[in-house]
């Protein structure tokens, strides 16, 4: 299997990369939970570098080569104005150092409201960051720690703004 890449941002575009992976047992229970659609999402810097809550290490700032364990992506792009962008790169700048929220990833598992104060799922980060980039006009129904990876690209799939691009395979 080939390594999956990641190509950089169109200009006044926020892009969202949605993964399929199984290299850990979180990915496994997430796969299992959304029956394999998506386990992860994360976000692709106009630099390159990738913005992402990620098991063990909390939100981090990553090469966009890092991941060698996908087996599929799709990518989302939101069109946004330079001043929205700048608040969505901001926002999740701002939260790098945050710890990983197990609580929440058991709490959706389960079917119950379970949260770590402070700490983030990935489906969660990305969703505060369009929501303070003002993508989405009104509150989503469900609070930002129970949204999945799968909810995230569905919601996504929906809006004006968005362009949802294949799916890709490893070769």
């Amino acid at each position: 299997m080939s390594q999956l890449k990641v190509p950089l941002p169109p200009p006044g575009m926020a892009r969202l990369r949605f993964v399929t992976t199984e290299h850990n047992w979180l990915s496994k229970l997430i796969n299992f939970r959304e029956m394999g659609a998506v386990s992860h999402v994360e976000a692709v810097m106009p630099d390159g570098s990738i913005i992402a809550s990620l098991i063990g290490e909390g939100v981090v700032r990553r090469p966009n080569d890092y991941d060698t364990t996908s087996t599929s992506q799709t990518f989302v792009d939101v069109e946004m104005s330079d001043f929205a962008l700048h608040k969505w790169e901001t926002y999740l700048e701002s939260r790098i150092g945050r710890p990983y929220d197990l609580d929440a990833i058991a709490g959706i598992a389960l079917m119950v409201d379970w949260r770590h104060p402070g700490g983030f799922i990935c489906s969660m980060l990305q969703t505060l960051g369009m929501r303070e980039a003002g993508v989405f006009a009104h509150p989503l129904s469900e609070r930002a720690h129970k949204i999945t990876p799968r909810d995230l690209l569905l919601i996504l799939s929906a809006h004006p703004s968005a362009t949802v691009h294949p799916k890709e395979d490893a070769k």
